[in-house]
């Protein structure tokens, strides 16, 4: 089962993840990072919480970054790994939970 905090009713998990943020993006990498993120099925809301790598490439920046997810509803691990594949720019899970 995915990380649910015992103090908050909502569902919530932590990851680490690697995506990719275009070069012309008019905002910066951790509120892009945020919306791109966002955009999954059953999210809530996405709050970037640590910085662990950056990778300026030509037209884009991969940032690797620790992330808490407030879900809609209850999800497992597996369910996490898919909503997480269909945000666009994601390169990889590192770690949930």
């Amino acid at each position: 089962m995915a990380i649910t905090s015992d103090n908050d009713p909502e569902p919530t998990t932590t990851a680490v993840v690697t995506i990719r943020i275009p070069c012309d993006t008019d905002s910066d990498l951790v509120t892009n990072a945020e919306e791109r993120l966002s955009r999954a099925e059953d999210i809530d809301t996405v709050t970037i919480d640590d910085l662990h790598g950056i990778a300026p490439k030509l037209s884009a920046t991969t940032i690797t970054v620790g992330i808490t997810i407030r879900w809609t509803t209850t999800m497992t691990d597996a369910q996490v790994r898919r909503r997480l594949a269909e945000v666009p720019g994601l390169e990889s899970i590192k770690r949930i939970g």
